[in-house]
């Protein structure tokens, strides 16, 4: 005997038919109507939303409402090569903004002491930077560089980033310019995690909703390593594909 479907199946099914049917960008109803149209509670309306954000048919804008999504509006893009952030979306089509940056002075733990090869509690400089994509919030990019290891230094770099020409370089091109070495590679991890508030209030997102990490130690030509990145992915904005060839 078929097992009959619950109501939050029955309902899915239905919202999620109707999204597919939607243009990119198309706002949805609001949850009372949809409470209304489906005749199911909010508990049962937002779970599905929730759902379909998960599987990137949807986004909600906190404020604004929820949005269809479709990968037609998506940047995709490669992690084989080293690039700017504001290059990858560029390159995209898309129109590139630094709307967070924050940059401080912090001290190596134990985990980024081993991720750069360098003492406990060495100087460090961190930048926090979230770059929109067409104005939608796409990633969250956190920065440890190895300051000391540059000429001039950690409060040097710190005089840097605070001068206007640095919210308008790519983040990459200012740091090769202070480095005494080239950038020759990076290592990178690919990490599924959950949104947390401070994600949320950053990105745009859900909290409880999936979000890519992608993180990298970057070496110099002598194999030094000089930053240690992690970057945040919004999937709703965002697609990675990696180039994988047969040895």
């Amino acid at each position: 005997m078929a097992r009959r479907k619950s109501l939050y199946e029955i309902i899915y099914s239905q919202i999620e038919q109707k999204v597919q049917e939607m243009s990119d960008g198309t706002q949805l109803p609001s949850i009372e109507k949809l409470c209304e149209d489906y005749g199911a509670s909010r508990t049962v309306i937002r779970e599905v939303i929730t759902a379909l954000e998960k599987e990137g048919l949807v986004v909600r804008r906190q404020g604004l409402g929820t949005f269809v999504v479709k990968d037609s509006g998506l940047v995709h893009t490669g992690i084989e090569y080293l690039r700017g952030l504001t290059r990858i979306i560029s390159s995209s089509g898309k129109t590139p903004d630094l709307i967070h940056d924050r940059f401080k002075k912090v001290l190596a733990d134990s985990d980024l002491a081993a991720k750069l090869e360098m003492r406990e509690k060495e100087t460090l400089v961190l930048t926090e930077r979230v770059y929109a994509a067409d104005g939608i919030p796409a990633i969250f990019a956190k920065t440890y560089i190895a300051s000391e290891r540059i000429p001039g230094g950690t409060e040097e770099l710190l005089k840097t980033l605070g001068e206007r020409r640095a919210k308008e370089l790519v983040l990459f091109d200012l740091l090769e310019e202070k480095f005494k070495d080239p950038i020759r590679y990076a290592i990178a991890e690919i990490e599924s995690r959950l949104v947390n508030e401070e994600l949320a209030d950053l990105l745009e997102m859900t909290p409880g909703t999936s979000i890519v990490l992608l993180k990298e130690v970057h070496r110099d030509m002598n194999n030094v390593p000089m930053l240690y990145s992690e970057d945040f992915i919004n999937t709703s904005v965002f697609r990675i594909h990696v180039l994988r060839k047969k040895i």
